[in-house]
Order: C-alpha cells, then structure tokens, then sequence
C-alpha cells in the first residue's frame, strides 16, 4: 500500500525514538481495519512532546476507551464503546474507530457526548503531524509573516483532509491559533 507519508519520512521528520509501530495481528478478536493496521504497523505514529502516542503513555492504562473513561467523567456514548486511544493531543484523547480508521478527539473537561470527528483516518492525523512537525521546525526571521505560514500550513493539510480546520474550536484550529499568537 502507499500512503502520503513514508516510513522513512516519518522517521526523517521525527527521529527512530519518536515513531512508535503497532504490530499487526492476525487474531479473530482484532477489529482493526485493514488500511489502518497495514499504515500503524509500516508507518507508525508519531510520539512527541505534543502529540503524545498512547504506546508510549504507559502499558497499565488500556488502549480501549470504554475503560479510560471513569463514571465521573460522565457517560460515554454507545457509539464509542468500542473505540481505541490513540494517544494525547493539545489537551485532548485522540482515539480511533476501529471498524473504519476515523479519528475523534475528546476534549479535556469537555462532556463525552461533545467529541468531534478530527481526521477522515490515521494516514491523514499523521500528515497533518508530519507537515506540523516541519513547519514547527522552519526557521522564521524576524520579517517572517508566521500568520501567513500557518495559513499556508493550513492549506497543505486541508487538501488532503478537510475535517481537521471544519470546526472552529478544533484542536487543529487552537494550536495554529497559539502559534499565531507566539504561545508555540
């Protein structure tokens, strides 16, 4: 399978200690969908200090996310029962939906039922990580338009996933606001 982001990419980008691979099982209980088991086995998933991948968290706490979420924290919606952590990001839990690869975020103190699809499936969280990864790292002179960097950093994601800027209060949306404002 291609992707848009390589292994060795990844790995130019992020370093060997900051991708983290997923084996691939082959297990009748595995609900994992194909695309997104070949891409988190080959490609990995990035682990930095702001995006933090569930595997490098801690191996106590469990990957589902029926059980990461305690009675107060409210209620989980019936629909995510079945869904996994994938890790933290921008003061939220990015988990996935194994039947189909979409990933959501929960915001931190937010209610459970109030979470938002953040990308179409993994490929396109960690294109977006990659490219933000870049684009954290470029050099700026003093001249340098940063607003205008991030909108170009904006366009780059949104052609090839529309869902991470669709609403405004998205993680996405956030962060490019904190680096706009000087906080990144």
């Amino acid at each position: 399978m291609s992707f848009a982001v390589s292994p060795d990419e990844l790995i130019s980008t992020f370093g060997l200690s900051g991708v983290v691979y997923f084996p691939r099982y082959e297990s009748p209980h595995n609900r994992l969908n194909t695309r997104t088991a070949s891409f988190l086995s080959s490609v990995g998933l990035p682990d930095e200090e702001w995006f933090k991948s569930k595997a490098s968290v801690g191996q106590d706490e469990s990957v589902s996310l029926a059980e990461w979420f305690g009675p107060e924290d409210g209620t989980l919606p019936k629909e995510c029962q079945a869904w996994l952590v994938l890790g933290y990001f921008s003061a939220s839990v990015i988990a996935l939906d194994p039947e189909n690869g979409k990933v959501y975020a929960f915001g931190e103190g937010e209610p459970l039922d109030s979470y938002t699809q953040l990308h179409r499936d993994v490929e396109s969280l960690v294109y977006a990580l990659h490219l933000f990864k870049k684009f954290d790292e470029q050099e700026r002179d003093d001249d340098a338009d940063i607003e205008e960097q991030a909108d170009q950093l904006r366009a780059q994601i949104e052609a090839f996933d529309t869902l991470p800027f669709e609403n405004e209060q998205s993680q996405w949306n956030l962060i490019l606001d904190e680096v706009i404002e000087g906080i990144w």
